[in-house]
């Protein structure tokens, strides 16, 4: 990684920016500047590395300006940092900017030397797909040549390399260093997951993206972004990033994709040979450029046909359910953007294993423990929206001919306003639901769950209130394992999916639903075996 002066580091700030910026630091701004040195970008002190640029902003619970002192002891050569007084201000050049998060972006993208620029980037949004969409490309690219890493919900990764990740979208200052990082390691390709905060924040305002996707657009994240229409402002924020011969692919089954295929159709169609950026539609709609043909779909997985503009694609996938049939056409769908051979594709979507806590099966049903009688069916998922809920309810309807038991709840200090509604949704298409508490945080797991219910009852489903989440899981299995002769059913654990810890309080317990589970399969098993 290369050092460069703090003058150079700044210089992708616009200019009128640049000058407030050095002013901040005093008559002699521009020759400090130019005298101190940077070699990366921080936001967080205990990740500070030596001489990294600190850059600290009020929050709505932190001020990171407080944490400066430990971030120079650590080897910071500058702060950069919103205005205003602070006490035992640490004797570095300090600059001062409003929003210094939002500026954070072109700062770290210069001090990495623009990585985006030297790799192929696939940025996706939507509510929910992103995940699966991204382990897609990231196999698919690989499988074409074109090593990919990935950045998501489920980590960040290129290869054996795993670079952590708490974030689905990490802030800039570690977002083009992990770039960087993989780049060295000879990555040539990116698929990342792009979240609605972070398009909003800015996080992401220094990308270049080769392919844009939109997968969906459902309730979640109203807490932040408080209306609809403010959620689909922040994710549209994505297209305006588009490389100038980009593409976009843009899934059209829901109002708010459809919309956004005839904005981006009229404003391509604007640009013509200035821009040539390309725009692919792809769903279950008719209309749609990339489009299910003849799929199948079951428990096993899927198999059949993708019609697409450069002809019929088949595969076979493990992956469960209809919604992930959504999944794979958007991964098509970049895919025939970027012009990949549908052999590679054909090749890495039969070699995709499950994706964790996406319709995963607890148990593949080519690999029942010995212990374990006739199991039921059992699938995690993280489906935590009213949207997801419906689609993973739906998907399991149209793959399992029996009975269906849900164990779900709702997140503690998140948007309120989905909680009848996800309660709606379980008990309209389960045959009981099991409303049990997710991640309550400070909430009253209690409180949260009168909520829910509120919507079950309405739905006029048939439900039970169980509050231990083990406890819930156990009571959705002995009901499966002791049905009566010619019922049966599957379960289906939803909201944390991927999930390892459980948030109570300001606790973070370990909890993971697949786990768990699996080890009540095992026991209720061995008990059914041994009477």
């Amino acid at each position: 990684m290369a050092e460069l002066t703090l003058s150079q580091a700044l210089s992708g700030l616009p200019p009128e920016l640049l000058r407030g910026a050095l002013a901040s630091l005093g008559e002699r701004g521009a020759e400090i500047a130019d005298e101190v040195t940077v070699a990366g970008v921080a936001h967080d002190s205990r990740s500070v590395r030596p001489k990294d640029l600190f850059v600290a902003w009020e929050g709505a619970r932190f001020d990171g300006r407080r944490f400066a002192q430990d971030a120079v002891r650590s080897g910071a050569s500058a702060v950069l940092a919103s205005p205003g007084p602070l006490a035992d201000r640490p004797a570095v050049p300090w600059i001062e900017l409003d929003d210094p998060r939002r500026w954070m972006a072109p700062i770290a993208a210069s001090i990495h030397g623009h990585p985006d620029r030297r790799m192929l980037t696939v940025g996706v949004t939507g509510t929910n797909g992103k995940t699966t969409v991204v382990r897609l490309l990231e196999r698919i690219l690989g499988a074409a040549g074109r090593p990919c890493g990935s950045l998501g919900t489920l980590g960040y990764r290129f290869g054996e390399h795993d670079f952590g990740g708490e974030r689905t979208t990490p802030e800039a200052s570690e977002l083009f260093r992990v770039l960087e990082e993989m780049l060295d390691l000879g990555a040539r390709a990116i698929a990342m997951e792009v979240s609605s905060h972070a398009l909003d924040q800015g996080r992401v305002g220094e990308m270049r993206y080769d392919v844009a996707a939109f997968t969906n657009l459902t309730r979640d994240h109203l807490d932040y972004h408080h209306t609809m229409e403010r959620y689909f402002d922040a994710k549209r924020l994505l297209f305006d990033q588009l490389a100038d011969d980009g593409g976009a692919a843009v899934g059209i089954d829901d109002e708010y994709g459809a919309r956004l295929g005839r904005e981006l159709a009229g404003r391509f169609g604007a640009a013509g040979a200035a821009g040539d950026r390309r725009l692919l539609t792809f769903g279950a709609d008719p209309g749609a450029a990339v489009r299910p043909d003849a799929v199948q779909l079951d428990l096993a997985g899927m198999r059949g046909t993708v019609t697409t503009p450069r002809g019929r694609l088949e595969f076979e996938s493990r992956l469960i359910g209809r919604y992930n049939l959504l999944n794979v056409l958007a991964a098509v769908a970049v895919c025939e953007l970027l012009e990949i051979e549908h052999g590679a594709v054909r090749e890495a979507l039969a070699g995709q294993p499950f994706v964790p806590g996406r319709l995963d099966p607890v148990i593949p049903a080519a690999q029942p423990p010995s212990a374990v009688r006739q199991a039921p069916p059992v699938l995690v998922d993280f489906a935590h929206t009213p949207g997801a809920l419906e689609a993973t309810l739906e998907s399991m309807r149209e793959i399992w001919n029996g009975r269906i038991a849900i164990v779900f709840g709702c997140g503690g200090e998140k948007d309120r306003g989905k909680r009848q509604m996800m309660g709606e949704a379980a008990g309209r298409l389960a045959d009981l639901a099991i409303a049990t508490s997710d991640n309550p945080r400070r909430e009253s797991p209690e409180e949260i769950l009168r909520e829910v219910v509120v919507g079950i009852e309405r739905s006029g489903g048939r439900y039970e209130v169980v509050v231990d989440r083990r406890d819930a899981i156990r009571r959705a299995l002995e009901l499966a394992f002791t049905a009566a002769d010619g019922e049966s059913w599957a379960v289906l654990v939803a909201g944390k999916g991927h999930e390892r810890e459980q948030i109570i309080g300001d606790r973070k317990l370990p909890f993971d639903d697949r786990e768990v589970a699996l080890q009540l399969l095992e026991e209720l098993g061995r008990a059914d075996v041994d009477g």
